[in-house]
């Protein structure tokens, strides 16, 4: 089962910070998730988990109302906010990153500006030598979005975010074409994780913190896991394998 730390290893720092993916680094997390928000204005992907942040002089106001330059300056607990093009620079092909777009927009042409930025930033990445392809997986609620990204660029795997249990998982296979479904610790059981794999894709949950929630997942047979502590989690891990052999 794979450990991902979720927005870099944020229990113990700053989510989404470069701070946070080396730490996850360090810790020997398999992969690294992160947040990307797309900034309009500056046609930048910039690592925020929410669309409202909260300014140095406290007040919560829109991403979209900051200029790139004022976005970057905002910091949490002396770690500056980043950029995805930074992000990916720093972990430099060290380990799997899952990219989650946080995009709610449903208008298509959007949503292609969207896939096209997207595709441009990861094709330097990957014509630099710096990634495969194979070492990158993009997420997200919003299908549609996922949809437009499988269409453009075939060669990323995508996977599916839900919250809910979905009465068949026929689409995530042949619509979307998506590498895995990932749901929520809460939606989590057998019959969820059966029907997602006889459909021949994987299972990634989150978030998973809690020892009893880890090992439900192992008993489960999930593949995947998003952890805001990823030594803790590995120690979990190892410990109840070694228990089973």
């Amino acid at each position: 089962m794979k450990i991902i730390a979720h927005r870099g290893a944020s229990g113990e720092f700053p989510e989404n910070t470069l701070l946070a993916f080396e730490q996850a680094i360090k810790q020997q997390a398999d992969g690294i998730e992160l947040d990307a928000q797309y900034h309009r204005s500056s046609g930048q992907f910039v690592l925020l988990h929410d669309a409202f942040v909260i300014n140095n002089a406290g007040q919560a106001l829109s991403f979209e109302d900051f200029s790139l330059e004022a976005l970057l300056a905002i910091t949490h607990n002396n770690q500056a906010t980043t950029t995805l093009d930074k992000a990916l620079a720093t972990i430099n092909g060290q380990c799997l990153v899952n990219i989650e777009l946080k995009a709610t927009t449903s208008d298509k042409t959007l949503i292609t500006t969207i896939v096209d930025a997207l595709k441009k930033l990861l094709n330097g990445f990957i014509e630099r030598k710096q990634f495969t392809y194979s070492q990158l997986v993009i997420s997200a609620f919003n299908h549609p979005l996922l949809l437009k990204i499988k269409r453009d660029i075939p060669q990323v795997s995508t996977a599916a975010l839900i919250a809910h249990c979905p009465l068949t998982f026929d689409e995530f296979k042949q619509t979307l074409q998506v590498k895995s479904v990932n749901p929520s610790i809460h939606c989590l059981n057998q019959n969820l994780v059966n029907s997602i794999h006889q459909q021949g894709l994987a299972v990634w949950v989150y978030t998973v913190d809690r020892e009893q929630d880890i090992q439900q997942c192992m008993q489960l047979g999930v593949d995947a896991i998003f952890t805001n502590y990823p030594t803790r989690t590995r120690l979990i891990v190892n410990k109840k394998q070694k228990n089973n052999n």
